[in-house]
């Protein structure tokens, strides 16, 4: 089984007291950093609550958290610290130690409130397939500090 990989990687997003403001690829240049933010946990269970959102606001089900994606996941973004430019890995080991035939995988380094991530994905095509594909129906997220920034890997998994 192959992997579904569409996702692009989101750029970064450094921390500002000034309200967000897209730079010419649409993604946020800054933003208040809350207190999620600098919580590696909370900022993912955040990621995960406006994907959510989302996909409900959508018409879509929420998905279902998976310890195993979310393990992935941490896998993923720990692998990406310190790497300048963050580019997705084949995820056949997802699709075997979790026992799904698709799987998906959006990226972030940020320093935003989580919001703003999920808006900058919403405005990739890529990220956007992922977070809005029916077919897909659980995720895992997690986060890992990574300079002033975290560095954040979401992982989706369907049948």
């Amino acid at each position: 089984m192959r992997a579904l990989v569409v996702a692009v990687v989101l750029a970064a997003v450094p921390a500002c007291s000034t309200p967000p403001s897209p730079d010419p690829a649409g993604l946020p240049t800054s933003g208040t950093a809350s207190s999620v933010a600098l919580e590696p946990d909370l900022y993912a269970a955040a990621l995960v609550e406006d994907t959510n959102a989302t996909r409900v606001a959508d018409g879509l089900p929420a998905l279902e958290v998976s310890a195993c994606a979310a393990q992935a996941a941490e896998r993923r973004a720990a692998d990406l610290v310190g790497v300048a430019e963050l580019t997705h890995a084949p995820l056949d080991d997802v699709i075997q130690g979790c026992d799904a035939p698709r799987t998906a995988e959006n990226l972030s380094r940020a320093s935003a409130p989580p919001a703003d991530v999920v808006e900058a994905w919403l405005a990739s095509p890529g990220h956007r397939d992922n977070l809005l594909d029916p077919d897909l129906r659980h995720v895992g997220v997690a986060c890992v500090p990574d300079g002033p920034a975290l560095l954040c890997s979401q992982v989706f998994l369907g049948p």
